[in-house]
């Protein structure tokens, strides 16, 4: 990879299949994804990459850098997260999106990478398993595909995102009203975790604050 610009890199990544649904507003969302590249020095072999980008719930803009808000993506992340500042930079602004590479495994397939994305697609497609990823990229270039793949997610539930935050007053003057019963539903989950006997004040603060369904997962875990 060493001497290709970002650009010029990402110009051979291609989403070959997207996943259907959105990144979720009020909860982390699980992505599974399958990379696939010629192998390098390997004359019509692929080399196929798998595994998960874990989306956290997007947030409020806080001023945390930018650079921290990738893990598991290889060394190079820092270089991408420069480029796509710039790139993204109303996404970054309003909104603060995490994502965590988890689980990733690769090997090599004897076959040609179009021939295991057509293979790889129509199986997805047979199953109807909607939110598998298949992504085309340089062999050095995965931890910029998979990067770059995160953040156009992202920018694709973005105004989604936006409208359910508004929805909440989310970003209204009187927010800090909003911040302080987080805290407090923050402070029972933790509680309810190491005492289910927290449980009912818990769900009765959800209800009261109106706060249920942006944490309804979270709660029902515990049970």
């Amino acid at each position: 990879m060493a001497g290709d610009p970002i650009d010029n890199l990402l110009a051979r990544t291609e989403i070959l299949r997207a996943p259907a649904r959105l990144l979720a507003t009020f909860g982390a969302t699980r992505i599974d994804y399958h990379l696939i590249s010629p192998a390098d020095g390997l004359p019509g072999r692929t080399r196929l990459r798998e595994g998960v980008v874990v989306s956290a719930r997007p947030a409020i803009l806080t001023p945390e850098a930018f650079a921290r808000r990738f893990e598991g993506f290889g060394d190079e992340a820092a270089e991408f997260a420069r480029w796509a500042a710039a790139s993204y930079r109303d996404l970054l602004r309003a909104l603060e999106y995490n994502f965590r590479n988890q689980g990733m495994a690769a090997r090599v397939l004897s076959e040609d990478p179009r021939l295991v994305a057509e293979r790889m697609i129509a199986d997805f497609d047979a199953r109807g398993a909607a939110d598998q990823a298949v992504i085309r990229c340089p062999d050095g270039a995965w931890p910029l595909a998979l990067m770059k793949f995160a953040l156009d997610e992202a920018a694709r539930s973005f105004p989604g995102h936006v409208k359910d935050l508004e929805r909440r007053a989310m970003f209204s003057p009187d927010r800090g009203a909003g911040d302080r019963r987080r805290r407090e539903v923050e402070a029972l989950l933790d509680a309810a975790g190491r005492d289910r006997g927290v449980l009912p004040e818990l769900g009765a603060k959800l209800r009261e604050y109106g706060l249920f369904e942006e944490y309804e997962d979270r709660f029902l875990a515990l049970f």
